[in-house]
């Protein structure tokens, strides 16, 4: 899990900060958001904020960045991008408040970032722009430019944004090596040319957002990377699997878990359930994991820094033993374990996790993490290079289980997603747990934030908390360019969807050498 360093990208109030030493100039755009906010002329404040040139929020004095707020940014960047000579415009929002946005521009007069000052209309009037804009004001701006001048010539690459939004426009590659540049792309962020004088990109990012950074791999895994893939394991560990829209329906499974879409089963409870299991498991053993096909679903990085890409690996199979979810759970895992210790340069080079989805019935099953751990162990892989989604009703449903699964992760090493969260209140305290690393957002919070207030306020809610908590946040089902802007201002992390990258085979990574 993630250290939280400092947490300058909340979208949250905060006090003022201590006034710098005489001298000293400001590293940060909060120390000269607290300054601009301070150097403003009396008037009915909403909040004060600092974007970059691309729309992302830097700084928010107090308050949430909603949608029609960030619509007016994008407004203003495309206005003040025009013409060049306009330092400032203003537009009136429909409940009464009144928006100013000052250029912030680069010596060669680019825009390089913007500062909105929100307000009441009645306080601030028509001409607000011109009566904020103050020799102090203009002091902040040229201080601003400076931190975020970009690095040599500007690069669209830099932009994690345009970036994941190039995908949907590319025409699909033809060949077998570029499913694998396609998948690759995306969770890549190449550092722009820094010159001695200059402040670089990445510098930059790291002043002004904390950095949730991935557990490294261990030492003797590089080492083992290195020489020849370990031979094949012995036994056949069961882990998770299967997405829930490519798991076949089981009557024999209990509970609600979305990959399931069944009702409890009436009977003899957990019992049942876990001896239901067991038998599952011996029938795995005489079953060839060759009966699964896995392919994976990149999480798209939507902000720069972390080295780690991140996949969803979802099998399929049509054999009719695989209607028992934890068949189809013990030879995914099977299969995917021996895959990445046979392929290991594919996923090492730069470095990678994959999660699969639990059914229920392997959640119940007391023995199924030693077998993981005797997969992992066989085939030579860190743990943190596998973890398990966990859907949010099995976690209300099955909350025992799930605690004990969560605290089993701890100790081996593995990691826990909860998908389809949505503030749930009797899953919370599960945010405690440190084999937690992401939560997926309930795709109907974020489909519905452009439209609906209370499932916007519950995003900006999701995405803040887990960052506090050192969590990474992920959003799934991204089908519009808007939707994907508004979740990269209010910080989200990653984002999976069709417009984003595609699901593809999971062989797409060996590239030129498949």
């Amino acid at each position: 899990m993630g250290k939280v360093l400092q947490p300058q990208n909340a979208l949250s109030a905060r006090p003022p900060i201590i006034a710098a030493a005489p001298g000293a100039e400001p590293a940060t755009a909060e120390a000269l958001g607290w300054q601009l906010r301070a150097a403003l002329p009396p008037m009915r404040l909403h909040s004060v904020s600092i974007y970059d040139s691309q729309g992302n929020v830097l700084w928010l004095s107090e308050g949430a960045l909603g949608p029609d707020e960030h619509s007016l940014v994008l407004e203003a960047l495309e206005t003040l991008t025009a013409d060049s000579a306009k330092g400032c415009c203003e537009n009136g929002l429909e409940d009464g408040r009144i928006a100013a946005f000052l250029a912030v521009r680069a010596p060669q007069g680019h825009l390089v970032g913007l500062a909105m000052i929100l307000a009441d209309f009645k306080s601030g009037g028509e001409g607000l722009s011109d009566r904020i804009l103050s020799a102090p004001t203009r002091t902040i701006m040229q201080k601003l430019a400076v931190l975020l001048r970009p690095a040599g010539p500007r690069r669209a690459d830099a932009d994690p944004t345009a970036l994941v939004l190039s995908l949907a426009t590319e025409a699909p590659p033809a060949g077998p090596e570029a499913p694998a540049a396609a998948a690759a792309a995306p969770t890549q962020m190449p550092a722009p040319p820094k010159t001695d004088d200059e402040i670089s990109a990445r510098a930059v990012n790291d002043i002004l957002e904390f950095e949730l950074t991935d557990a490294p791999i261990p030492a003797p895994v590089r080492e083992a990377a290195a020489g020849p893939p370990p031979p094949a394991p012995a036994q056949a560990p069961a882990d998770t699997a299967s997405a829930r829209m490519l798991r076949p329906p089981a009557p024999a499974d209990t509970g609600s878990a979305r990959a399931l879409g069944g009702t409890p089963s009436t009977g003899t409870g957990s019992q049942s359930t876990s001896d239901s299991a067991c038998g599952s498991q011996r029938r795995t053993i005489s079953l060839d994991p060759a009966l699964i096909t896995l392919e994976m679903l990149p999480f798209v990085k939507l902000r720069s820094g972390g080295r780690t890409r991140r996949f969803e690996v979802l099998p399929a199979g049509a054999a009719r033993e695989l209607r028992d979810p934890a068949v189809l759970d013990a030879l995914a895992m099977q299969r995917l374990l021996a895959w990445l210790g046979s392929h290991r340069a594919a996923w090492t080079v730069e470095p990678a996790s994959f999660t699969l989805n639990l059914s229920i019935a392997t959640l119940e099953d007391e023995g199924f993490l030693k077998q993981v751990a005797a997969g992992l162990q066989s085939n030579g892989i860190a743990p943190d290079t596998v973890g398990f989604e966990i859907a949010e009703p099995l976690c209300t449903q099955r909350r025992a289980q799930v605690e004990r699964f969560m605290a089993g992760c701890d100790k081996l090493g593995c990691f826990v997603v909860i998908d389809d969260f949505s503030f749930d209140s009797t899953v919370v305290p599960l945010l405690r747990s440190k084999a937690l690393r992401l939560v997926k957002i309930d795709a109907r919070l974020t489909g519905g934030a452009l439209r609906d207030k209370l499932s916007q306020a519950l995003v900006v809610a999701v995405v803040q908390a887990v960052k506090v908590l050192g969590i990474h946040c992920a959003a799934q089902q991204v089908d519009s360019q808007a939707v994907l802007q508004w979740l990269t201002a209010v910080g989200c992390d990653f984002a999976q969807g069709p417009m984003l990258a595609r699901q593809q085979p999971l062989e797409t990574l060996l590239g030129s050498d498949s």
